[in-house]
């Protein structure tokens, strides 16, 4: 089990005394629910509920092969720096797309 404790505060949610299992609590100014996904790195720790794991996951593998997509066309020189970190054209999204669908996404890594 992993423990990530910056510090305590005995406080409870609005005048509400905590005597439950698998019951809301607080973790700083977050409260979190029984079912939330929780994510914790060396920079910090996130809650997300559970209705929304499936879209954040989805979201960040995408924000990752984007940006693995975007080094490489710099690196082989297809775009410049400027290009890629602003608006994709139509264009580059299309490329993206086609790129996208013939890579096996556990095989890279940035």
């Amino acid at each position: 089990m992993n423990v990530f404790a910056k510090g305590l505060h005995p406080s409870g949610i609005g005048d509400v005394t905590m005597t439950e299992i698998n019951g809301p609590i607080r973790i700083g100014q977050a409260t979190v629910m029984p079912g939330d996904v929780i994510l914790g790195t060396s920079s910090g720790v996130i809650f997300v509920p559970p209705q929304l794991a499936e879209q954040v996951v989805d979201d960040s593998e995408n924000t990752r092969l984007r940006d693995y997509w975007g080094k490489m066309t710099i690196s082989n020189g297809t775009y410049t720096p400027g290009e890629v970190d602003r608006g994709w054209t139509d264009a580059m999204n299309a490329e993206f797309a086609a790129w996208k669908e013939g890579v096996d996404p556990t095989s890279l890594e940035i």
